[in-house]
Order: C-alpha cells, then structure tokens, then sequence
C-alpha cells in the first residue's frame, strides 16, 4: 500500500501526516518532477490549516524554480478549471474533502484539470520519500502572483454552457460551511433558480453537519425542502468535487440513480459510448446504459478519470457523488454537476421524482469499520480467500478490494479505505431483506479478519 498517496491524492492529520513539512517536500517534489520550471496554480479550502499549507507548498514550488499562481480559497473544482483556463503546467488543491477538520490533504492536476494519475503520483512519493528532489539557484526561483476574480470567471463559464431557465425553480443548497459558499447558490441565482441556502458561511470547523453529504448527515436539508416547499436539494462536501440531490419530498436520491440519470442524458446525446465507473457503483447503471447503447466499464475507485484517456468514446466518468462530465472538463465537479442536473428538471417540467422515474432502485447500504493501517492488508487478503466460498458467486472482480457478484444481482464489495484508517462494506440487494443478508456477511468477514 503507498505510503503518501490513498484513493484521491494525500490526506491526513495534520499533526502526524500532512504537516507544513510534507508540504513543503511535496513542493519542491513537484517543481522537480516539472523539471524546475512551469507555472503551478495553488488553491485552497477553509480548513484552519489551509492557509499554513499554502504557504508550505508555495516556498517548495517557489525553491523549485516554479512560479505559483494563488488562487486562494476556491472550490475544487475551480482550481481544476483555472488550471487549465490558464493553461498551467499543473494545479495543486489544498483539501481533505469530505475528511473531519482535523485533516487536510494535497492533491495535484496536469494542465487539463485532470488529477494525477497512479502513476505521475507514484514519481511524486518517490521524490518525496527518497528526497530526491532539488533547488535552483537564486536567479532562477520562482515568483507568486495572487490571482483575483477566479471565483466569477468559473461562474461566467458555466452560466456560458446553459439557456435560461424557464421556471423558477427553487432550490435549497446545502453548502456544509465548505468552499463551494460563495460560488454554487450565486451561480444557480444567477441560473435563474430561487435559492434558499444553508450552512452557506465558510467555517474550518464545519459547525452545520459533517462534511460527507450522505443521508444521514443531510437530516436539517431534508427538512427545510419539506418546509419550504422546494424543488430540489442539492448537498456539497467540503471543497465542491461532490455532490448530493434530494426530491421534492426531502428524500435522499441515491448516488447511483444520479449517476445512471446522468448517464442517460449523454448517452442520448452522443448515441452511445462507455460510461467509466468506480467498483462500488449499482448495476442500475448498466441497465439504463444498455437501453441507450452504452457500456459500462469499472475501474477503481478514485481513478476513474483514467479510463477518459483510455476509451476514446468515453462519454463520463463517476462514483457516487463525483461526476466527471469531459464536454466540460476532466475533472469530478459537484457545482457543475448541480447545474446540469436542474437544467435537465427545468427542461422536463418533472418533479424530481418523476425525472427519476425510470431510473432502477435497489437497497444499498455503505459503512466504515475502524480498522488500523498496518493491519488493512492482512484484513483485506483473509477477506479475499473467504468470501469467494459464497453460493451463488457469479463473479469475483479483486482490482479494487473484492467484489462478489452474485447470481440474483446482488453484490458485496469489501475494500481498505484509501484516506482513512477504515475498512469500506458496500452492499446491494434486489430486497431489503437480501441487503440485510449481505451486510451481515460483510460484517462477519471483517469481524473474522480482525480477531
């Protein structure tokens, strides 16, 4: 398992492992992989570390011979998108995302707003790891520019892809004290939409709710688009690369069927293609992709931009709450990805629920169970050789943890979390009561490994 990097760049404590050191050494790293010249754009999220890591990775960067852009506080995707607006040789994005306010994390994109790929982050760890990277003379380091209008020039750009609304479509954002505050309910007023937001003031200790938009933690957003009778709910993570939706009733639409709804509308668009999916998504998705001649291929979870570069009729790429639309950018994009998804409302003169009406249903559940770093890998190779025992194993996928598919069309995937010290069960089940089946199996095997 790698030493620095997890499933979506480097996360952790800032007190045991993203500390203003690695911040540094992750920025001269950089520099040097950049062959100690390029310009790098840097942007941040309000954790109350974020400011004392710019300032790390900006003098890496900077004793490097690169020159840093500062973009400042700006969601993820913003910086993904000026990344590749000003045309930069790589972007870096201070965030721990969805993590508690303890973390923080570095993640890095090459000039088209993509994120590092397992390999161009594996070259980054050896750098880091072996201290192999190097400075330049002082007539060579580089320079800071603080960069200003980010924020508006990223709202211009999406207002630019949509008509007008023809319905005032109103809209309760759940912003969870994060990054996307003064970005995603001035982009959907500004859409034409009537906007009752929350939780819509930065705050690096996240006072309104934990940081994951799941069901669970979305109980005060359900309520208030019941009370005020609203449209739609939409729920961002902390730094706006994910995305949650809630109908009209308040009830959490599930990861899936938002993936599968997109899906459908580009499919339709592009008459067919593949669609790029993370192991732990819901054959819903290929059942609405195969009635609009798609094919879904999986991948794993946080890589799935990869399989842009490698299907050329690639027409998406997600896991649940990250969606990667390439007609717009190759980057998981939460902000644009709201947007899209009431256009397609205001064009169909639906209710959420009946927009998703055609979009399959079936019971999921997803946990984290504590489980220790050193010990993920042995926990993870006794699952393996277990689970496969199973009656009725259609299929076993292993490139990602172990899935088992099975012959009813359920399946059970196990996996060691790549940004905490957890152990992910996801499940699906055609009934409730083989849900239930499911995830008490899923207990059981981990339980077993951990003894």
């Amino acid at each position: 398992m790698s030493k620095l990097f997890g499933t979506a760049g480097i996360r952790g404590n800032i007190l045991t492992k993203v500390t203003p050191e690695l911040a540094l050494r992750f920025g001269a790293a950089l520099a040097t992989h950049l062959r100690n010249a390029g310009d790098v754009a840097v942007g941040h999220d309000n954790r109350t570390s974020s400011k004392m890591l710019e300032a790390a990775v900006t003098s890496g960067l900077i004793y490097g011979g690169c020159n840093v852009a500062l973009l400042g506080l700006v969601p993820m995707p913003v910086l993904a998108f000026q990344t590749r607006q000003r045309k930069m040789h790589a972007g870096i994005m201070i965030t721990a995302s969805h993590n508690p306010p303890t973390d923080n994390g570095l993640k890095c994109f090459n000039g088209q707003g993509m994120e590092y790929t397992p390999n161009e982050e594996e070259a980054l760890e050896s750098l880091i790891m072996t201290r192999t990277y190097h400075g330049v003379s002082w007539e060579k380091l580089g320079n800071i520019t603080e960069i200003s209008d980010v924020k508006e020039q990223y709202i211009e750009a999406v207002l630019q892809r949509f008509s007008a609304l023809k319905t005032k479509i109103k809209v309760v954002v759940d912003c969870a004290n994060g990054a996307t505050c003064d970005v995603a309910p001035v982009l959907l007023r500004r859409m034409g939409c009537q906007v009752v937001a929350i939780n819509d003031h930065p705050d690096g200790s996240f006072p309104g709710r934990p940081l994951e938009p799941s069901p669970e933690n979305l109980q005060d957003l359900s309520r208030i688009v019941r009370e005020t009778r609203a449209d739609i709910g939409v729920a961002y993570d902390g730094d706006g690369d994910r995305l949650a939706i809630l109908d009209q009733r308040g009830r959490f639409v599930l990861n899936d069927r938002v993936i599968a709804l997109y899906a459908m509308k580009l499919l339709e668009e592009a008459r067919g293609g593949s669609v790029m999916m993370s192991i732990d998504t819901s054959f819903c998705i290929d059942e609405v992709a195969e009635k609009f001649g798609g094919v879904v291929q999986r991948t794993k979870l946080g890589k799935t931009f990869v399989g842009l570069r490698e299907k050329a009729d690639a027409v998406m790429a997600a896991e649940p709450w990250k969606i990667i639309d390439p007609s717009w950018g190759l980057w998981g994009d939460g902000i644009y990805s709201a947007a899209r998804i009431i256009k397609m409302l205001d064009e169909s003169d639906k209710t959420v629920t009946q927009l998703f009406a055609d979009i399959p249903s079936y019971p999921q559940r997803r946990l984290s169970i504590a489980c220790p770093d050193e010990k993920k890998a042995r926990v993870m190779d006794l699952i393996a050789k277990e689970v496969v025992r199973d009656k009725n194993v259609a299929s076993v996928w292993t490139f990602d943890g172990t899935r088992v598919n099975y012959a009813d069309g359920s399946w059970l995937l196990l996996r060691a979390s790549g940004t905490e010290p957890k152990v992910r069960l996801y499940a699906e089940g055609k009934t409730e009561q083989r849900l239930r089946e499911l995830v008490k199996r899923g207990k059981s095997l981990i339980k077993q490994a951990l003894a």
